[in-house]
């Protein structure tokens, strides 16, 4: 074989596993590349409930605190859910 044909041959097969493995690396990794991205997004939203269920909790919270503390609360929410005094006379009127 001629040294030229050599040297070609070997500069292809170079070029060839070297283009081979970067195939290989990008087939392999984008499923996992994918699998990271799917799992950030997720990771976020749950971020995001969680905050979500924070703020819920403060305010439950607060309303806790102030149905000890506010008697203008307690009744406020109480009118609300058509609780009366005792001998009180309440007339409802409900919408249609």
């Amino acid at each position: 074989m001629p040294e030229d044909f050599k040297e070609r041959l070997i500069h292809y097969l170079t070029c060839t596993t070297i283009v081979a493995i970067i195939v290989g690396g990008v087939f392999f990794a984008y499923p996992t590349y994918m699998r990271t991205q799917d799992l950030r997004r997720e990771s976020e939203r749950l971020s995001e409930r969680i905050e979500e269920k924070r703020r819920e909790i403060a305010r439950l919270t607060e309303n806790q605190r102030r149905f000890r503390t506010d008697s203008d609360f307690v009744e406020k929410i109480a009118r609300e859910n058509k609780r009366v005094f005792p001998g009180e006379l309440v007339f409802v009127f409900e919408k249609r």
